[in-house]
């Protein structure tokens, strides 16, 4: 596969985050020190963030960098998730976040500027 960049971060950094949630909804569902809906939300957020990023990873390969779109649903969910847990895991989620915008803005200035 061509790749346009050399290391898709910002799908690996979502695919982190997810891995860790699922494991530590594992965790949390074999101590069973806490409610098992607790274990199950943990562990399937983690599996839908694994899932999203392995997504955008590939887009990242393909694109060269993250979609505005794909930018949007992400900061919207994490400022929903803030919201209602200021504390929480969300704020992992500001990381990868931001190296998408970032990414995406380096792509936005490369393509205005005229090649000749």
């Amino acid at each position: 596969m061509d790749s346009k960049t050399a290391f898709p971060l910002t799908g690996t950094l979502v695919t982190f985050i997810g891995s860790a949630h699922t494991a530590l909804g594992c965790v949390i569902w074999a101590t069973g020190r806490e409610q098992t809906e607790l274990a199950f939300w943990f562990t399937a957020f983690g599996v839908a963030a694994v899932g999203l990023g392995i997504a955008v990873i590939e887009t990242e390969r393909t694109r060269g960098y993250v979609p505005a779109s794909i930018l949007t649903a992400t900061a919207a969910l994490t400022a929903f998730g803030l919201i209602f847990e200021p504390v929480s895991g969300f704020l992992t989620v500001l990381v990868p976040l931001a190296t998408g915008v970032r990414g995406w803005l380096r792509h936005r200035r490369s393509a205005a500027v005229p090649v000749g």
